[in-house]
């Protein structure tokens, strides 16, 4: 999916929803929410903890809407993932750093600040990381600095991570190219 068929399955998912739902994204599908139309996607990335639904009523309209809700891993089509706590590389929302991206009838779709979003992607660095991560920089007109003080907003786990850790140093390196 890009930014265009993301828009048309969150329409598609209002629609089948009978009650309301707020859920949290972040990976790609922010990031095409934000504003990278080229952008493209099998998956929309949900913070299950950071998320209000009722579960059994969202896998229900999101699979009226033909996007189900943590299929088979070696599915080949849009679909949402739902991320639970032991594997969410993300800070906790708060006032300060909710976003909010797109509003239904009954769903609401929101993220957190772009330096939570980068920081998120630090558990990989991967090429499609990378890129979306410098689109989250010179949109968000992000400094170093922020990305660290998000760094140590992430849960735990995360926070002092040797791989996040070194993707922080990654990525100093790397913002001095893409900014230069």
């Amino acid at each position: 999916m890009n930014a265009k068929t993301l828009r048309e399955h969150l329409d598609r998912l209002d629609a089948a929803l009978k009650e309301p739902a707020s859920l949290c994204v972040y990976g790609s599908a922010a990031v095409m929410l934000m504003g990278e139309e080229d952008r493209f996607s099998l998956d929309v990335d949900v913070a299950g903890p950071y998320s209000v639904a009722n579960q059994r009523a969202l896998v229900a309209a999101a699979e009226q809407a033909g996007l189900p809700v943590n299929p088979a891993e070696d599915f080949p089509s849009d679909h949402i993932e739902w991320i639970g706590p032991d594997r969410l590389c993300l800070a906790a929302p708060s006032p300060e750093n909710s976003v909010p991206l797109w509003q239904g009838s009954r769903l609401r779709v929101f993220t957190l600040s772009p330096a939570d979003l980068v920081a998120s992607r630090l558990i990989r660095y991967d090429p499609t990381d990378q890129a979306d991560i410098q689109f989250l920089v010179i949109h968000g007109r992000l400094r170093f600095e922020d990305i660290v003080r998000a760094v140590d907003r992430l849960p735990a786990p995360f926070r002092n991570d040797a791989l996040v850790r070194e993707n922080l140093e990654n990525l100093q390196r790397d913002l001095k190219r893409w900014l230069s």
